[in-house]
């Protein structure tokens, strides 16, 4: 028994004694705390309390903590503590009043979310079950704690929505970089194969189709063979856009051309007109009738060169110029063939051809002051003079064994006459190019010579034909095929193949073609402005 009591008594002493060194290691904690609490080391101060709070708990360590976390801006564990504070204290505890108005400052104190975006203005919408906050990029919503669904809207944008989390009294910052709304876009060009820059950007070749931002951009198409096209494109939300482009050579001035020629009509025509207002037959054998011809056609080259390079200023059309100067021609050769045709005396040879070219030259610049004239259109109605003309010259030949110049005058007026007439009708009902009427040209000065050439054989050999006379009959043939083969041939030529283009057929759908070598100059569209360019053709088309 005595045994009992002794073991029972040192077991309490034992007990005393653990409990007494608890109460030191707390209070040595506790004032650990309290030291770094006062030095402002808040997270040292919190750990050191819950050990001394975990030896001996009291309530005044747990205001303490819940003091320390409010420090640190952690309203949220402040909260947790001071709750607990209050469960834990005796009614009668000092600091109940004071913990009771913190908790109701710290309940209320709301989160700071900034909000910003890129692009600036986006309305954003916060909600949480039945309340929502609205307001306009860059904002900062006031937010009582809890988890949030934000909203960003923008026109030309695409909307966006996401999660936050908001705790009591914490600021939040937020950026979201908005994607720009898209719509399709689909681009066709004629011919097909540009390169497609938006907004200095390669996005591609035609025929080209893809989603593009939402917005005003910058369309550049980029052929090697066409200037540069740039349009602004306006692409709208749901809303498609197809563009249809056709791209276009750079408009060639006929200026040139007529300068030149004018040069060497009023070269020729100077000469002409001392020829006509001379009544001395034997004037232009002197050393003084040389010497005024050769005065007169310098006097109207200079005529010529400056009546159409200052008429013609702000440029004018090749097919303007091309009329003009076919005009002047078929004048010249209809009041030539006129004279010769009514024997009239060389003096009014002279004359009557300057009066012809002068009315060939006005009704040109009328036609093409009234219409507007095509390149082809012109081509068709030179083509046509200059076929009529052939045509009667050799009529006369083939007909006559040795014809005089009233014949020839005659054949050539009804020739050019009719010629220039019907191609008139030709090119008001059919519409060619340039390069295609010089295709049928080639074929008809080719089929004229073969079929002279032929001809002038078979007669030489014959001694019943003149050989001549057999050459003109078979020229007339070798024209009229070659005309006829070169048409059907370049049926299907295409300007868009410089200079010939489907001579022979594959499929309906597919063509064969060949150009001759080309030396061209060309201006080049660059970034930093136009400069020409030297463009050698040695084989093109579509095989």
């Amino acid at each position: 028994m005595i045994r009992l009591l002794l073991s029972l008594a040192l077991l309490l002493s034992l007990a005393a004694s653990a409990r007494a060194d608890q109460a030191t290691d707390a209070r040595v904690h506790y004032e650990a705390g309290q030291k770094h609490y006062d030095e402002g080391r808040y997270d040292e101060a919190i750990a050191e309390y819950k050990l001394a709070y975990e030896l001996k708990p009291h309530p005044n360590v747990l205001y303490n903590i819940a003091q320390a976390y409010e420090r640190l801006l952690e309203y949220a564990q402040s909260v947790t503590w001071f709750e607990r504070y209050l469960a834990e204290a005796p009614p009668d505890a000092e600091f109940r009043t004071i913990v009771a108005n913190r908790l109701r400052i710290l309940r209320g104190l709301p989160a700071r979310v900034s909000v910003t975006t890129i692009p600036e203005h986006v309305h954003a919408r916060v909600t949480s079950g039945d309340r929502a906050f609205e307001g306009d990029t860059p904002f900062v919503f006031k937010l009582p704690a809890g988890d949030y669904e934000i909203a960003l809207e923008q026109k030309g944008w695409e909307p966006e929505r996401h999660t936050l989390h908001a705790e009591l009294g914490q600021p939040y910052f937020y950026q979201y970089r908005l994607k720009r709304s898209t719509s399709q876009v689909t681009i066709f060009t004629r011919p097909r194969g540009s390169r497609v820059f938006i907004d200095d950007k390669l996005v591609g070749e035609t025929p080209f189709s893809d989603s593009v931002e939402v917005g005003k951009h910058r369309l550049l198409l980029e052929h090697p063979e066409y200037p540069w096209y740039r349009q602004d494109l306006d692409v709208r939300a749901s809303e498609p856009s197809k563009l249809e482009v056709k791209l276009r050579r750079p408009v060639r001035s006929g200026r040139t051309e007529l300068v030149l020629a004018s040069m060497v009509y009023g070269g020729v025509a100077g000469p002409m007109l001392v020829a006509a207002l001379s009544t001395d037959t034997k004037f232009i054998s002197t050393s003084g009738g040389l010497a005024t011809l050769l005065v007169s056609s310098a006097a109207g080259l200079g005529l010529g060169f400056l009546g159409s390079f200052l008429t013609t200023r702000d440029g004018i059309k090749v097919g303007h110029s091309s009329l003009i100067i076919g005009g002047g021609t078929w004048g010249t050769t209809f009041g030539a063939a006129l004279a010769l045709g009514l024997k009239v005396p060389n003096q009014y040879i002279f004359a009557m051809s300057l009066l012809g070219g002068a009315l060939g030259i006005t009704s040109g610049a009328l036609v093409s002051r009234w219409w507007d004239i095509a390149p082809g259109t012109s081509a068709i109605v030179n083509s046509g003079g200059f076929w009529g003309t052939g045509a009667g010259v050799l009529l006369a030949q083939a007909i006559f064994r040795n014809p005089g110049a009233d014949q020839f005058g005659w054949f050539a007026l009804g020739g050019t006459t009719l010629g220039v007439l019907s191609s008139s009708l030709i090119a008001w009902k059919v519409d060619h190019t340039r390069g295609h009427v010089f295709l049928v040209d080639v074929g008809g000065l080719a089929g004229s010579g073969l079929g002279f050439a032929l001809g002038y054989a078979v007669g030489a050999n014959s001694t019943s034909d003149n050989a001549v006379q057999a050459g003109a009959r078979y020229a007339l043939g070798g024209m009229a095929l070659g005309i006829l083969a070169a048409a059907v041939l370049s049926r299907n030529y295409k300007g868009d193949l410089p200079p010939t283009e489907a001579l022979l057929i594959r499929t309906p759908s597919s063509r064969w073609a060949f150009g001759l070598p080309k030396l061209s100059v060309e201006p080049a569209v660059t970034p930093e402005g136009t400069s020409a360019r030297f463009v050698l053709t040695l084989a093109k088309g579509t095989w």
